[in-house]
């Protein structure tokens, strides 16, 4: 009997939520079928079967989340096993390693659950905690009381999140005493809960691709150096040139935009730059042989970054084909793991929002990421004389280990003048 178990779906997934199975036990299954909808750091991704035959058993269920490798159900030939059978007690894994491809044979009938389910605890008169493996891990490290903790998880299980929370409430500065006299042997009192929100709002839970995004992004700003560097670009040539490439499309032909020149002009100047196509590793500097540009696209799962490879030596239109597709899928949820690998530089455009200006996040490990924003119309002066021409601002996030304010303007430079001199970007 094979198992199937959780694939590495991104190049920084570590674990990922099943969202919704699409298949049942009893379902005849064939290779290629899709069996879930898994969500992962960066966007919901289909789970493909690699096998035939009746899927048998679901270990995982909707809206739990498990590191990769542990087994998520079982495909055989047969009757479907009714007793559900958790992965992790299977697998024999702790949470953090992987399990086995494939499963020897069905596991035997459990006599005591206690003793074989990792997401329970012996705990005598007082029933049953509920929690992951890896949480139950972390709760031995630090010592934490998991009947102290209260679950978030579905149905109430304790999940990394909450010990995480607990950590960070113990680390907090304690608040300053009312008298300068305390017990010495006294012991603190446990952090109050959270208050409940006021009846007048409205509470939302973020979705696990949500809270990845959160963390990712809040781990970039406070591991990496940031800063900034804005320019203003005369954007009257390269609107010339966009309307003269799409002014003879037929039904068939996709439409250049103004953010596809944009991601051309970006990718030729990273060859000038190669700084600006790096990472950094401990005490190295990683750069990269591939300029493979991100686009930054608002799905709705939340904010993702699907790539265009091999950016600098394709032509304009093949940039907007990629693009299109690339944002169709990630609106529809349908990205795949190879559209969100191996980025190397990104660009985020608000210009479509009516933005003057914005800095943006970088998306680590990257070490740059531009910021667009709006044209407007704007007279400067040519020859003594007010011209009314279309002015964009953007603005360079760089990693200050590896970026310094010489080299990003020089970068800046380039970019600006590839587009103020647009037939360039069509060689």
């Amino acid at each position: 009997m094979g198992e199937v178990s959780m694939p590495r779906l991104s190049d920084t997934m570590q674990e990922g939520t099943i969202a919704q199975w699409l298949k049942q036990p009893g379902d005849e299954i064939k290779k290629g079928d899709i069996l879930a909808e898994i969500e992962t750091d960066k966007a919901t991704m289909d789970l493909e079967a690699y096998e035939e035959g009746t899927l048998q058993q679901i270990l995982v269920q909707e809206g739990e989340t498990v590191p990769i490798g542990q087994a998520l159900a079982l495909i055989g030939m047969g009757a479907v096993v009714q007793s559900p059978v958790p992965a992790a007690a299977r697998s024999g894994t702790d949470g953090a390693g992987a399990a086995p491809a494939v499963a020897a044979s069905p596991p035997k009938a459990e006599t005591n659950i206690q003793s074989a389910h990792p997401e329970t605890a012996r705990v005598g008169e007082l029933g049953t905690v509920k929690a992951s493996p890896l949480a139950r891990r972390m709760a031995e490290e630090h010592r934490i009381d998991l009947h102290q903790v209260q679950g978030t998880g579905p149905g109430g299980r304790i999940v990394r999140d909450d010990i995480e929370d607990l950590l960070e409430q113990r680390a907090a500065p304690p608040a300053p005493a009312s008298t300068p006299a305390a017990a010495p042997q006294a012991i603190p009192a446990p952090a109050a809960p959270p208050s409940a929100p006021p009846p007048e709002t409205e509470v939302r839970k973020l979705s696990r691709v949500q809270v990845l995004i959160a963390r990712r992004l809040t781990e970039s700003k406070q591991s990496i150096p940031h800063f900034y560097v804005s320019s203003e670009v005369d954007m009257t040539d390269v609107l010339l040139l966009r309307q003269t490439l799409n002014a003879n499309l037929d039904e068939e032909g996709v439409k250049v935009t103004v953010n596809d020149l944009i991601v051309k002009a970006c990718a030729l100047a990273l060859e000038k730059f190669p700084e600006a196509n790096s990472t950094i590793q401990g005490e190295q500097l990683i750069l990269y042989k591939h300029i493979n540009v991100g686009i930054a696209v608002d799905a709705p799962t939340g904010l993702v970054v699907p790539v265009i490879r091999d950016t600098n030596t394709k032509g304009v239109r093949s940039i907007a084909r990629e693009s299109k597709a690339l944002s169709a899928r990630a609106r529809a949820n349908k990205l795949s793991p190879i559209d969100l690998e191996g980025g190397t530089f990104s660009v985020s455009n608000l210009g479509m929002m009516d933005a003057s200006s914005f800095i943006a996040v970088i998306n680590p490990p990257q070490a740059a990421i531009l910021a667009v924003a709006s044209t407007r119309k704007q007279y400067v002066p040519v020859e003594g004389q007010p011209v009314l021409r279309d002015l964009m601002t953007v603005t360079l996030s760089a990693d200050h280990r590896i970026l310094y304010g010489a080299t990003v303007a020089r970068f800046l430079q380039e970019v600006k003048r590839l587009l103020q001199t647009p037939y360039s970007l069509l060689g």
